[in-house]
């Protein structure tokens, strides 16, 4: 039985290949691309000679099959995307599932990513993030989007594509109008650029995007809301009917506050109350 490499390539600089993606990419049978005419430019630069298969988001419900059988006669098959990781915002999950699903090993390779590269140069404190993968292509669901994305306190990730990319950061701009907004452009090439939000309208439309959203500020919670959701989680537990996180959630959208900071609120609350018991005559 073969194995299934899942082999990142670099998002820019076709020096950013690791040496053991290149080994494997010298050693596989085959080696199954998003795009054979890019990944034949990777391969011609290291100068291998390798056969290579088409595997893209509207063949690889066909393509997967064909491929874990190879895998399943002994073949060992490198799969790669345009840049960066397969799998991630590109196709190859399906590949995987397939292959892990009939007991072929799947290793990855891993490599060059434009999310980690894009925040290891945004001056960020954060340490956490979500990544949305691409923004919706049109322009209602791109803004529902967003709007469903503004109750996230994390920093947040995303790509856009060259021709979508001013219409987008104007509904970013609108949206999260508060937050730090860093759109980067043709990360780790000759034309790398970072753009800030006040700038965006400057943004040129040509090369790749990543957009990342700075985590939301810190909003205090006020005393009287503590007390309050303090009280309402008291009153909810004390018949055993509700356990308590259900009950600092209800208490977060009784008195308005940001349910992710429930706990925080009902703690606080607590210690207001506890501190005005000790503090009457």
């Amino acid at each position: 039985m073969g194995t299934l490499f899942i082999v990142a390539t670099p998002i820019g600089n076709l020096e950013d290949l690791t040496f053991r993606a290149l080994r494997t990419l010298r050693e596989v049978d085959v080696i199954a691309a998003e795009d054979t005419r890019r990944t034949a430019k990777l391969l011609a630069h290291y100068e291998i000679q390798k056969s290579m298969v088409s595997l893209h988001e509207h063949n690889e419900h066909r393509e997967a099959p064909r491929l874990v059988a190879r895998l399943l006669k002994g073949e060992s098959i490198a799969l790669v995307s345009d840049a960066g990781t397969p799998g991630i915002a590109d196709p190859g999950a399906r590949l995987v599932r397939e292959a892990r699903d009939a007991g072929v090993q799947v290793v990855p390779i891993p490599g060059p990513s434009a999310i980690t590269a894009a925040l290891s140069v945004a001056g960020i404190d954060s340490p956490e993030f979500v990544f949305m993968g691409f923004a919706p292509a049109k322009s209602g669901a791109r803004l529902r989007w967003l709007e469903e994305l503004s109750v996230e306190r994390k920093t947040i990730v995303f790509f856009e594509v060259p021709h979508r990319i001013r219409a987008c950061m104007l509904d970013v701009s609108i949206v999260l109008v508060e937050r730090h907004i860093l759109v980067f452009r043709e990360i780790s090439k000759l034309n790398f650029e970072l753009v800030e939000k006040q700038n965006t309208a400057a943004v040129k439309e040509l090369g790749e995007f990543v957009i990342i959203v700075g985590q939301a500020a810190e909003e205090r919670v006020s005393d009287s809301s503590a007390i309050l959701a303090s009280e309402i989680v008291g009153y909810l537990t004390n018949s055993d009917r509700i356990d308590r996180r259900k009950a600092e959630l209800a208490a977060a959208v009784a008195v308005g506050i940001d349910p992710s900071r429930s706990s925080e609120a009902v703690r606080q609350g607590n210690k207001l109350v506890k501190k005005q018991k000790m503090a009457a005559p």
